[in-house]
């Protein structure tokens, strides 16, 4: 089984120690995300997009 967005967004959380800041910032942009859209494919994209998100936060802080 492959990991899923939301599999690779937690053990990134799980992880990794990000400002609450950022973990808010996420935890808002994905529940906008889930109002008002049906489409699970598009929804799995958006959870994927902040994965990159935090992976290029971590490269950034150098970790």
């Amino acid at each position: 089984m492959s990991e899923t967005a939301g599999m690779a967004l937690n053990r990134l959380i799980s992880q990794h120690e990000f400002p609450n800041q950022v973990k808010q910032d996420i935890l808002t942009r994905l529940q906008s995300n889930q109002l008002g859209n049906d489409d699970d494919q598009a929804k799995e994209a958006y959870v994927w997009q902040q994965v990159r998100y935090l992976e290029n936060w971590l490269m950034l802080k150098g970790e």
